[in-house]
Parts: structure tokens; C-alpha cells; sequence
């Protein structure tokens, strides 16, 4: 073979291999993302997700905010357990400051504080989540949190866990007391990324 047939042979193999190299590279990105970041959920997954009634939600009276607007919109759910004041204020003042986070997300999202309908809160932390402009509050049935502590958490509830509810009111994701507030954030953007709804 002579150097003219040399050199495009050579010339033909880089261009198969400039077209093939960027699906080769694209391939490996796939099945191993976590070279450039946290492909994991920081939240656990509710399987299978448990379908809720926007009933289940009762509005606290008084309360300024109505909770039909938290339907059909991605929900933080609050748990507000009594005994733990701190974990119930450190919960919601990281959700608070994560809210503004999503700028143009935030119509689609909503917080939302609930506890027992026979346990209510310290009066100083419900002033404190009534003065809170983007809280909406709520009380539950006792049976709703029974159910939560066996099926969900798998153990006594307490302030600081929070539920992640998709805009068709199923309850999807759950944190535990002491999470990364950020992980739910990366978590949650992913998921308006992917939804269209809500």
C-alpha cells in the first residue's frame, strides 16, 4: 500500500472515530452519572406511592391561606409532632429558606405544616408558622399518622421528618428528622424538571 492509501485509511479512522467517540463517551456518562454529581434521590421513595384524599387535609380555622391552592401542586408536608419544638422550627425555617430557591418553580410548590387534630402545637410555634406567608396549616387525623408511622417512616414520628405529595396527591418521598436541605432541593428540582404537571 502506498502513502497516499495510508493516508486515507488514517484520514476514514479518525473521522469513524470523531463521529463514534462523542455516543462511546455519552454511553459511559449514562451508566456512571455519579462522575459529575449525585444521581441518588437524598430522600426515600414511598413504594408503592400512597394515593391520598385532598380530605384528609382539614383547615386549621383562622387559618389565611385556603388549602384548595395545594391541590394539584408538589406538597412539603410538615410533620408537627409535640415534644420537639427546636427539630419543628429548624424543619420549617430550612424549608423557608429553600423556597425562594426555585424561583421560577415556586407556583408549583407548596408547604404545608399538619399535625393531630388532638395534639396541637406549643402556642409559640403555631404563632410562629401562622406568621409564616407561604405556610399553609392543617390538621390531620390520628389514624392518617398511625398509618404514616407503620407504612411509611417505620418508626415513632417526630419533628423534623417531612413527606414529599406529587401534584395527583400521592405521597412519593419521605426525609428523616436531620436531612440535607439541599438534597431535597436537588431532589425536588429533578422532579419539576420531569414533571409537567403541577
Amino acid at each position: 500500500m502506498n502513502d497516499k492509501g495510508k493516508s486515507n485509511w488514517w484520514i476514514f479512522g479518525l473521522i469513524v472515530l470523531i463521529g463514534v467517540l462523542p455516543w462511546i463517551g455519552a454511553w459511559y456518562l449514562v451508566e456512571h452519572p455519579g462522575l459529575w454529581g449525585d444521581p441518588a434521590n437524598h430522600g426515600r421513595l414511598i413504594q408503592p406511592p400512597l394515593a391520598q384524599d385532598y380530605g384528609v387535609f382539614r383547615p386549621l380555622p383562622g387559618a389565611r391561606k385556603p388549602l384548595q391552592e395545594i391541590q394539584g401542586r408538589w406538597v412539603l408536608i410538615h410533620l408537627i409532632v409535640p415534644g420537639d419544638e427546636d427539630g419543628c422550627r429548624r424543619l420549617l425555617e430550612d424549608t423557608r429558606r429553600l423556597h425562594p430557591l426555585f424561583s421560577k418553580d415556586i407556583p408549583r410548590i407548596r408547604r404545608l405544616a399538619v399535625w393531630a387534630e388532638d395534639r396541637p402545637p406549643a402556642a409559640g410555634l403555631l404563632k410562629t408558622m401562622r406568621a409564616d406567608r407561604d405556610l399553609y396549616l392543617a390538621t390531620v387525623p390520628e389514624s392518617f399518622l398511625r398509618r404514616l408511622e407503620t407504612g411509611v417512616f417505620g418508626k415513632a414520628l417526630r419533628c423534623g421528618q417531612l413527606l414529599l405529595m406529587d401534584p395527583l396527591a400521592n405521597l412519593m418521598m419521605w426525609y428523616d428528622a436531620g436531612f440535607d436541605p439541599f438534597g431535597l432541593y436537588r431532589d425536588l428540582k429533578r422532579l419539576l424538571r420531569a414533571s409537567r404537571i403541577g
